[in-house]
């Protein structure tokens, strides 16, 4: 997997997450550096899921 830039993750993520807004899904900061991370290779789909599940926890 090529690695993505930060200008192009954030325009594709501006993209998806005004799209997931109106599903009241949208993404927190936090939640958004995780992704780049996840989809740059620097850490695992595990701990991607992980540290996702864990925030989502936390917002209830």
């Amino acid at each position: 997997m090529s690695k993505m830039s930060r200008e192009q993750f954030d325009k594709a993520f501006k993209r998806m997450n005004g799209s997931w807004a109106y599903e009241n899904a949208d993404l927190q900061p936090e939640e958004k550096e995780l992704l780049y991370k996840r989809l740059n290779g620097e850490i695992t789909d595990e701990e991607y899921n992980r540290a996702f599940i864990e925030r989502k926890g936390k917002e209830k």
